[in-house]
Order: structure tokens, then C-alpha cells, then sequence
């Protein structure tokens, strides 16, 4: 089982490796995402893709806390469970910093979550926003064969600015569209966001080889 977990991941670090130019995948935001946090850090995963991205390429990593509500509340309160959480850990790691890879979804249902009152403790907290302007994790599901129907009941896409969101709560905005950029972007703090664009159907698909050719991987390692 090592073995196979092995070459699983060594498949999976050489497709995000490849990835230097755009567009930008998903796998390879969570993996430079991952790659640029401090030490102490805590990150804050989101629920749908965004856990599974850190869980697909996410190498192990003593020095950082993670974070999720997997399966507790679905997108509820995401961007409002961040910041708690990351008040909490700069409380009892003083001067640590917190980030959080979630999907525009969670995000924009949880706009408000970037309102905090002038009297209130502002965390430090980097949002990742992965924008794939909709429901990406339904690209993968059997409904995607439909896209007529689909697009409307589940890939849902909303067309939002999250820049002009963010300027309307006065939270520091940047956009990345290059894996190389995201390490720079994810830098300062205080409370900010980072908005990570792709596009769902092209992620399926990578998606979908990644599936296939880690299988073979694990396949083979299982079988020497």
C-alpha cells in the first residue's frame, strides 16, 4: 500500500509540475498554495473540491495545523469559520498566520463573512478563492453528460466579480492566473483575498487523467 501511495503521489506531483503557464489548474493552486505556507501556519480547507485538492497533493508537513468542517455544514458560514479559526490559532500561536482554500461558491455564500464591525479583531487571514465560476465538483458526476440541463441545475455559474466584492468590504484583492504567482500573492497580512480563476470543464478533464493514470501507477507498484 505504501508503494502504491508512492507512485500515486509521484504521478500527481509530475502532472501539477508540468502546469507552469496558463490556465491555471486547481490541483496545482492547492499544491502552490501549500508550498507557500509559513511555518505554524494553520490552513483552513474548504468543503468540495478544495479539501480534496489538499488531500490529493498535499505532501506531509509536521510544522502547519489543517482545518476543515468535512461534512458538517456543507458551504455554510465557510469564509465566517475561517476567520474564527484563524483568530483562534493567532491567539495561541502568537504572530502565526492563517490561510484558507475555498471555492467561489462558499465564498459568495458567505459574502458577509468579510463584513467585521470596527470595534471587532480583524485576523489575519489569507482567503484563496478558487473561481471556477460555479459548482466544479458536479463536472465530475454522471449529470455532466447533460449540459443543457446541467449547467443550469449544477454548474449554477454566477458571473460575480469577487475584486469588486472584496472592494465593497474593503479587503486587499489579487488576481492569479499563473501557478508561479500564487506563492507571491498569498504573501502580507491582514485580512485579504486571492482569487485563483480556472475552468471547470478543463479541470474535470485533468481530473478524470489523473484518476486514470494514478490508478495504473498504483496498479503497477502494487504489482512488483
Amino acid at each position: 500500500m505504501r508503494a502504491a501511495d508512492a507512485a500515486h503521489d509521484a504521478w500527481c506531483a509530475g502532472v501539477t509540475d508540468a502546469d507552469e503557464e496558463p490556465p491555471l489548474t486547481e490541483p496545482a493552486a492547492a499544491r502552490e498554495l501549500v508550498a507557500a505556507l509559513p511555518e505554524n501556519a494553520l490552513l483552513w480547507c474548504g468543503n468540495s473540491l478544495s479539501v480534496r485538492d489538499i488531500d490529493l497533493v498535499m505532501p506531509p508537513r509536521a510544522d502547519i495545523r489543517v482545518l476543515a468542517s468535512r461534512g458538517t455544514s456543507g458551504i455554510d458560514g465557510t469564509a465566517s469559520t475561517a476567520a474564527g479559526a484563524a483568530l483562534a490559532h493567532a491567539a495561541a500561536h502568537p504572530g502565526a498566520q492563517s490561510f484558507a482554500l475555498i471555492g467561489d461558491l462558499a465564498f459568495l455564500h458567505d459574502a458577509a463573512g468579510l463584513a467585521i464591525g470596527p470595534g471587532e479583531p480583524r485576523p489575519d487571514l489569507c482567503l484563496v478563492v478558487v473561481n471556477n465560476d460555479g459548482g466544479g465538483i458536479f463536472e465530475t458526476l454522471e449529470q455532466a453528460a447533460f449540459p443543457g440541463v446541467f449547467e443550469r441545475m449544477f454548474g449554477t455559474p454566477h458571473g460575480a466579480s469577487l475584486e469588486r466584492l472584496a472592494a465593497a468590504f474593503a479587503v486587499p484583492y489579487t488576481l492569479v492566473t499563473r501557478p508561479a504567482e500564487l506563492g507571491k500573492a498569498v504573501s502580507g497580512s491582514g485580512l485579504r483575498v486571492v482569487e485563483a480563476r480556472t475552468d471547470r470543464a478543463a479541470n474535470a478533464e485533468l481530473r478524470a487523467r489523473m484518476r486514470a493514470a494514478a490508478t495504473r501507477a498504483a496498479a503497477r507498484a502494487v504489482d512488483r
